[in-house]
């Protein structure tokens, strides 16, 4: 998302949210700024964790329950190994109107350091805390930058279990890095978005399930056992 973007209507299910000053919910699961803004590149990395251990909306915060919708793009999609954590379908709706890059309308992901930071992250938000300010952490989830936009999906699952890498500093020896489904918990894609376009209604992919591929969890991201919502 971007703090310079006009904002589209707010859905119910965001009405409890704080914006930015131009009218844009701040999710969940991002950054907020002490200045009344947002880092929409970077993710509040506890929640971002809590977004997917609990299933809660990266937007609103609230349980998704079912379907979800995993935003992705075509290696996440064919994969079903996606990084991005779930939404309820009508916040999934508000980010693709909301975030330029979902929305098709960049080419390329934005480069140079994300705003937490710079001095607009110098301060917390949260009245009395004494932490210093966001600091760059690492394994920190952002969009690349620079790297060229791609099309834009929503899978509408039924669940999802976590995946992660090992990692002896957290907890179980196991970094999560996101959540990936089996075919059967797939109920529909759509296609949200492609360079330059956005999808207006969504359209459906009625070929997806023939594009999948099994991801190698054993070569790259280890599936945390016993974590299957």
């Amino acid at each position: 998302m971007s703090d310079h973007r006009p904002g589209p209507p707010v859905p119910v299910t965001c009405a409890h949210r704080p914006t930015t000053p131009d009218g844009l919910v701040i999710p969940y699961g991002n950054v907020r700024l002490d200045d009344g803004g947002c880092d929409f590149r970077t993710h509040h990395n506890s929640r971002w964790l809590r977004c997917w251990q609990d299933s809660l909306c990266q937007v609103c915060g609230d349980p998704t329950g079912s379907p979800t919708v995993l935003l992705c793009g075509p290696r996440q999609l064919n994969g079903l190994l996606f990084d991005e954590p779930p939404l309820h379908p009508e916040c999934a709706l508000y980010a693709s109107r909301a975030c330029p890059m979902v929305a098709g309308d960049r080419s390329h992901y934005r480069t140079g350091e994300v705003l937490a930071h710079r001095s607009r992250g110098a301060t917390c938000p949260d009245p009395g805390c004494d932490c210093g300010g966001w600091v760059p952490t690492p394994g920190l989830t952002t969009a690349p930058g620079g790297d060229p936009a791609h099309p834009w999906f929503a899978a509408y699952v039924t669940g999802y279990t976590l995946a992660g890498t090992p990692d002896a500093g957290h907890p179980g020896g196991v970094r999560v890095t996101g959540g990936v489904c089996r075919v059967q918990q797939v109920l529909r894609v759509r296609q949200v978005s492609e360079t330059g376009r956005a999808m207006s209604p969504w359209r459906t992919v009625e070929d997806w399930a023939e594009r999948y591929q099994a991801p190698l969890l054993a070569a790259g991201p280890a599936v945390v056992d016993g974590r299957t919502l």
